[in-house]
């Protein structure tokens, strides 16, 4: 039972577990029972959130610590105390929560004005809000500091040009958890690169031109651009669907807490639907750089590096990657003839992130990021 396995075992314990309260919770249509289901603002209304709140994150409690601090430490990934996990985690849990009670207040004061259709805007604006400042959320998390000159990085961005990419803003953050993979944030066509300050070390100065190289493809083939619009399609869409259930609705705190656990059935077909085209696009990727002329060889060498700072997972079963890994394992990626445009890179995480504005509850559960603060906001990628 390796480090990879055991942390996929407590992902889906972890969201089954989530998907069968959630369940439960909508067929005795507890929400009403136990929050406010006034239409006009009181102070039940304030109190009945931080409940549902307070309820989430003793939920997760157990799930956290299981995966930020006891299977890093036994596997020996990361040396943590037990004072340092709850600082790192009592910080990213505040931010979260801080987000899903603005959210959550923003939603039935929006709903009460406006109805169903306002909100589906209102969560249009504020997945757009969690885009722009995604970058200033991910260096909140990882409490590192924010490394704007980096010569090696300034090679490998101007080695990326010889390869006819144009060069984005990359920025370099220092980090503790080594999972922390970067990734492109900003909204289109104002991204920018972030990469995780360890890969400066660990990585030689070509692997770490074919990194920014595939995440600058992702950008220029605008495969990140659909990956974001078809996340924001589907949170918005399923929490409008969501909010037609039985009991729920936008205006009280009982029907938003129904809505949200209708919303968390409808991520959880989202955590089993979109890796796939996340898979597709990784592989797309991986040709078009190689088309553009970055070395098979190199690629892969650099892949395999990532992998081995990561969980270590070079091949899985067929069925394990279907259904669990939007981030395709490197055996597979080493014998692909995938065909095609990049669909929708990183759209399964895209999705989880801009969740937040739905009070989403798997944002954090899955078993790339349960317990692990610094994922929360950028979860892993390629």
């Amino acid at each position: 039972m390796t480090y990879a396995r055991c942390r996929l075992w407590l992902g889906i314990g972890g969201v089954g577990s989530i998907v069968l309260v959630t369940l439960a919770a909508l067929l005795t249509d507890i929400p009403r029972s136990v929050f406010s289901t006034a239409h006009h603002w009181s102070v039940a209304d304030f109190t009945s959130l931080l409940l549902f709140e307070g309820l989430c994150v003793s939920c997760m409690l157990p799930l956290d610590l299981m995966g930020g601090f006891v299977l890093p430490c036994v596997f020996g990934r990361q040396s943590i105390s037990a004072s340092n996990f709850f600082r790192r985690w009592s910080m990213g849990v505040i931010l979260q929560a801080s987000l899903f009670l603005v959210s959550g207040l923003l939603i039935v004061a929006t709903g009460r004005l406006g109805g169903r259709f306002a909100v589906t805007f209102l969560i249009l604006l504020v997945a757009c809000g969690l885009l722009a400042l995604q970058r200033r959320f991910a260096i909140g998390m990882t409490r590192g500091r924010l490394i704007e000159s980096e010569a090696k990085v300034t090679l490998a961005m101007d080695r990326t040009g010889q390869w006819g990419f144009k060069p984005l803003r990359a920025i370099v953050v220092a980090h503790a958890d080594p999972g922390f993979t970067g990734g492109v944030v900003g909204l289109p066509y104002f991204e920018s690169v972030v990469l995780p300050g360890s890969w400066i070390d660990q990585l030689s100065p070509d692997q770490l031109s074919v990194a920014i190289a595939r995440r600058l493809e992702a950008v220029s083939s605008g495969s990140r651009t659909r990956a974001i619009v078809l996340a924001i399609v589907w949170i918005s869409s399923g929490f409008s669907i969501a909010s037609h259930l039985p009991g729920a609705g936008v205006t009280s705190i009982a029907e938003l807490v129904t809505t949200c656990l209708g919303f968390t059935m409808w991520t959880f077909i989202g955590i089993l639907v979109l890796p796939t085209l996340s898979r597709q696009a990784s592989y797309a990727i991986d040709r078009n750089v190689i088309e553009r002329g970055v070395p098979k060889e190199l690629l892969m060498a650099m892949l395999k590096s990532l992998d081995r700072l990561q969980d270590d997972e070079p091949s899985r079963p067929t069925i394990v990657e279907t259904i669990f890994h939007p981030v395709p394992s490197i055996e597979n990626r080493s014998i692909s003839s995938v065909s095609g445009s990049p669909i929708a890179w990183h759209s399964a995480r895209i999705m989880l992130f801009l969740s937040w504005s739905c009070m989403g509850l798997l944002a954090r559960a899955v078993h790339c990021n349960v317990g692990r603060p610094e994922l929360w906001v950028m979860l892993p990628t390629d």
